[in-house]
């Protein structure tokens, strides 16, 4: 067996979000000198049960090994795309597997590319719940700079307690980039209030949650807004108030 090859496979698994839990069985495939092997990954999300396929193959020229792709698989839920999906591991739309538990989600995650004159890029991806590519997956839109997202301004638009500091915004930044849905504190004229924030590319904006889950929408009167002085501007932020969708979801912004 190729030592090398096999530390370099045990850290790309872990750098893909499978831990270390698959070494043993790792090593145990590589010396059986096979073409192709998989292996079978069992673990939790977000207390959620998650099972993944590995697919691995060997160079026909040298006796290096290749991770190629997994499949996620995820528990019977009709508020997902989908319950499962190959993502690929070698190219350029490239996940972990929370990002790929992410996109299965409906989420959307924000990534760095490079094109094919070698300059790099970033877009973000969500999964199309509605057409499929030629391998039977749920095709992956983009969202590429371009296209005008900009999450940080769209945050703004509300009085998130997390964008007053630097790292604490850079932390949510990178969080939502992941895909997260991340919980923030809003601060109202009745306090502090706990809500879960999502990036919404597609649409140019963000999506806002209650801890049930409910969707939620602010009343907020901004048409003037930015005629008025700071300290005013400040104090009318202070005054926006919450209004649940009474268990309705999929309401935009």
């Amino acid at each position: 067996m190729n030592i090398q090859n096999f530390e370099y496979l045990r850290n790309q698994l872990f750098y893909c979000g499978f831990g270390h839990k698959l070494e043993d069985a790792l090593r145990s495939k590589m010396a059986k000198d096979k073409q192709e092997f998989q292996l079978q990954y069992r673990g939790q999300i977000d207390s959620e049960p998650v099972r993944a396929e590995l697919h691995f193959s060997r160079s026909r020229q040298t006796d290096r090994y290749y991770f190629n792709s997994f499949r996620v698989e995820l528990p019977q839920n009709s508020a997902r795309v989908t319950g499962s999906r190959r993502f690929q591991v070698n190219g350029s739309n490239r996940f972990t597997l929370k990002e790929a538990y992410n996109l299965l989600n409906g989420r959307s995650v924000h990534k760095e590319l490079t094109n094919v004159q070698g300059e790099r890029y970033r877009a973000w991806f969500q999964l199309d719940g509605k057409t499929l590519d030629i391998h039977g997956n749920h095709k992956l839109l983009q969202f590429h700079e371009n296209y005008g997202y900009d999450i940080e301004n769209q945050l703004g638009r509300f009085p998130i307690m997390e964008l007053r500091e630097e790292q604490s915004k850079k932390r949510l930044l990178e969080s939502l980039g992941r895909g997260n849905r991340q919980l923030v504190t809003f601060e109202l004229s009745s306090g502090p209030h706990k809500l879960y924030v999502e990036a919404l590319p597609r649409f140019k904006a963000v999506c806002i949650y209650n801890e049930q889950g409910i969707r939620q929408e602010f009343i907020d009167d901004r048409s003037k807004l930015d005629q008025r002085p700071s300290a005013k501007l400040q104090e009318q932020q202070r005054q926006i108030q919450i209004r649940s969708r009474g268990g309705r979801k999929g309401h935009s912004l």
